[in-house]
């Protein structure tokens, strides 16, 4: 086992970013870091020969690409410096699952971020478990979100919750109900008590074009009062998602920028890291 002193920076905080946010790839971990690729791969190979964290080869995947994940060795060697340094240890500490919204928003975000440092970056990101404890802290437990972020632009700054659609459940959904089942799930916590959220947009991802439209009817038949934008899957692999892929009920055919979408109403919580 290697000893916390025979960690680099870079190191220590590719093992905290798998403990906290699951399994990645080495092009996850190189956009995370900041590296080439081939930099990424070796601190992996380094923390893999040093049993800090494993690695698989999805059978389904064609490029053959392995997924790194954190051991309880190197959960173990972590939480100890978390607590010799005073810091707390986050819940279910390598315990962590990667979600959709780490690949569709996350990532591509960072990634933005790195490309033109200085004009726009992603202050701030909350992974799935994080962000329902910032919500609950709220007084929101009952909303469902997938994620929590803070984009700055040119000197604005857009809070976002994220949903992701996830599609019609099981194989007996009819053909003529795979636009709309399960769509009133994902934004049924908004319709309980319809509150005001503390971000600037509720963001959800649609798996595809026609369901974003039923989404966007439905929410123009039955407004929320918190702000919403749509888009799609199949955008956001085609686009950055800070550019014009996000839809607004009762606003045509017009795409918005992330740092254009309206604001909320009320007030803003301070940005903290």
């Amino acid at each position: 086992m290697a000893g916390g002193r025979e960690l680099t920076p870079r190191r220590w905080r590719i093992l905290s970013f798998l403990a906290l946010h699951g399994m990645a790839r080495t092009s996850d971990v190189a956009v995370v870091v900041g590296v080439p690729r081939l930099t990424a791969h070796r601190d992996l190979t380094w923390l893999h020969a040093a049993g800090l964290v494993d690695r698989e080869r999805s059978a389904e995947d064609r490029a053959h690409a392995w997924w790194y994940r954190i051991t309880r060795e190197g959960v173990d060697l972590l939480g100890r410096d978390l607590v010799s340094s005073g810091r707390p240890v986050p819940l279910r500490l390598g315990q962590r699952y990667w979600g959709a919204a780490h690949s569709l928003l996350f990532l591509p975000l960072l990634e933005t971020s790195r490309r033109d440092p200085g004009r726009c970056g992603l202050f701030r990101w909350l992974t799935t478990m994080d962000t329902s404890v910032w919500l609950r802290e709220r007084g929101l437990a009952h909303l469902r979100a997938d994620g929590y972020g803070v984009w700055l632009e040119d000197g604005r700054c857009m809070r976002f919750l994220v949903h992701i659609d996830p599609g019609p459940a099981g194989d007996a959904i009819a053909e003529r109900e795979q636009s709309t089942a399960g769509l009133g799930a994902v934004l049924a916590g908004y319709r309980r008590t319809d509150p005001i959220v503390p971000v600037g947009v509720v963001l959800v991802i649609a798996q595809d074009a026609a369901r974003e439209a039923n989404l966007l009817a439905d929410l123009v038949s039955r407004p929320l009062r918190a702000p919403v934008a749509v888009t799609t899957v199949d955008l956001l692999q085609r686009y950055w998602p800070h550019e014009s892929v996000w839809r607004v009920p009762a606003a045509g055919t017009a795409r918005h920028r992330l740092i254009d979408l309206p604001p909320s109403v009320g007030p803003m919580p301070e940005v903290r890291r």
